[in-house]
C-alpha cells in the first residue's frame, strides 16, 4: 500500500509541472527561429495559410480522446453524464524570410513541463 501511495504522489508531481504557463514560454522561445527549425521540431503542420502580405501561418492541432464522466446528482435523483474532448491550436506566423514574428495558442490541453 505504501509503494502504491508513493507512485500516486510521483505521477500527481510530474503532472502538476505541466502548465499552460510553461507551454506560454515554450511557444514564445520559438519567436525570432526559423520556421524550418520548428517544423523539423514539431513535424509537419496541420494547415498552412499565406496571407495578402506574404507571410504564412502555420497551425499544429491536437486533439486527444475525450473524457467521459458520470456522476449522480443527489437533488435532481438523476445520473449527468459529461464528456470534454481535450485539443490545443498552435498557430505561429512566419515572415517571407521564414522567421517566425509572432504566435498564438488556444484550447483547454496546451501544457507543458518545464524546461
Amino acid at each position: 500500500m505504501k509503494k502504491l501511495l508513493i507512485a500516486a504522489l510521483i505521477v500527481i508531481t510530474i503532472s502538476s509541472c505541466a502548465t499552460t504557463a510553461n507551454y506560454n514560454e515554450t511557444v514564445k522561445s520559438w519567436e525570432g527561429s526559423d520556421i524550418n527549425r520548428l517544423i523539423t521540431s514539431w513535424g509537419p503542420p496541420s494547415d498552412v495559410y499565406t496571407m495578402p502580405n506574404g507571410n504564412k501561418m502555420y497551425t499544429w492541432l491536437y486533439v486527444s480522446n475525450s473524457l467521459v464522466t458520470t456522476n449522480y446528482n443527489q437533488y435532481l435523483n438523476r445520473l449527468e453524464t459529461r464528456q470534454i474532448q481535450y485539443w490545443c491550436k498552435t498557430t505561429f506566423t512566419a515572415n517571407q524570410n521564414d522567421v517566425i514574428i509572432n504566435w498564438r495558442w488556444e484550447g483547454n490541453s496546451c501544457r507543458s513541463a518545464k524546461k
